[in-house]
């Protein structure tokens, strides 16, 4: 491994590593960051400003409609942001691959029905889908019958299982490309089942390549959060917020969200994008830069394990061909073209 793509991978890795880092320790530093602002009043008590504030009023960004400090708000919502995408990425590729694994093995004419099925389901917008599931679980929620943490599991695993179909299609049509490999052939002329076959050839290529598979996962995890934050389905759920402005108008609430999760803080502030559109660009902004540190370690994650230049794979690669000359593994398999 090349000490070039240790770098590469080293400053997207360390960043993503910082912002968690920083999120957990904003509640201690700032003990108070969350505590809503009605007013800001100057030395001689007169009120000068209400939320929310702009970046003069209240440094570095200014602050969101409960008067809550933005920046450190962001901050300490990236943790939930950032675990919440790993851990749908991680479930995804749990169950994407038990998928697959039955939809390889199962009767053609079967197979054939789940992959029409599935294949639909790529037309249709993932995060209307989600809403649609998830929005009956909201009338619990709200009045307080289920926990925020509950609902945050709940949503979080809604989210994972509604996409492991499309993917476990997509893990399974390359499973059988790979299981057509001349050297598979002769495993089962000699004997082998499909349990060994898996566990001796199936198993160790994809765990090669779901490394690269789950960096990408993050990344859609995390473009589907956008979406949901927008459609105001926030993770862990939008509460009321005991606001000075709720009480004078309550047909128009202001909601605020536990976890304070990046698409939370996007669906609290988007009707705002007019009067301040950097309650809603900022966010976007912490958005992107996650998923590119995401889309950069996969990068270079395909690149060590599966187009890795490391002298051991080129002594495996040698053997490979010289035992078998007709055989070529795709280095494509099992990882997602954009």
């Amino acid at each position: 491994m090349s000490s070039r793509l240790l770098k590469a991978l080293w400053f997207p890795a360390l960043i993503v590593s910082a912002l968690v880092v920083v999120s957990f320790l904003i509640p201690v530093w700032y003990p108070d960051f969350d505590k809503i602002m009605n007013y800001l009043k100057d030395e001689e008590g007169r009120l000068i400003a209400a939320p929310p504030f702009s970046p003069s009023e209240m440094a570095p960004l200014g602050s969101d409609r409960l008067g809550r400090n933005f920046f450190l708000v962001l901050l300490a919502g990236a943790k939930f942001t950032i675990f919440a995408a790993l851990f749908i990425a991680f479930l995804r590729i749990v169950f994407g691959f038990i998928f697959a694994v039955f939809y390889t093995f199962v009767p053609a004419f079967v197979g054939r029905y789940i992959k029409a099925l599935g294949e639909s389901f790529q037309y249709i917008p993932i995060a209307i889908v989600v809403f649609a599931i998830l929005i009956p679980l909201e009338s619990s929620f709200q009045p307080g019958f289920l926990p925020s943490d509950e609902y945050f599991v709940i949503q979080l695993c809604v989210i994972a299982l509604i996409t492991v179909p499309s993917l476990g299609i997509y893990l399974g049509e390359e499973m059988k490309l790979y299981l057509n490999q001349e050297f598979i052939q002769v495993s089962r002329t000699m004997g082998a089942g499909r349990f060994n076959i898996m566990k001796m050839h199936l198993l160790p290529q994809f765990l090669r390549h779901s490394i690269v598979l789950f960096s990408e996962q993050v990344s859609q995890a995390l473009s589907l959060m956008i979406q949901l934050g927008i459609m105001l389905m926030a993770l862990g759920g939008l509460t009321i917020a005991e606001f000075a402005f709720t009480a004078l108008d309550p047909s128009n609430p202001v909601y605020f969200s536990k976890t304070n999760e990046w698409g939370a803080t996007i669906g609290m502030n988007i009707q705002l994008i007019f009067s301040n559109p950097l309650l809603v660009l900022v966010p976007l902004a912490f958005f992107a830069v996650i998923i590119l540190c995401m889309n950069n370690i996969s990068s270079q994650l395909r690149k060590i394990f599966i187009e890795s230049d490391m002298p051991f794979t080129k002594v495996k690669k040698l053997r490979t061909e010289r035992e078998n000359p007709d055989v070529r593994i795709s280095k494509d398999l099992f990882t997602l073209k954009h």
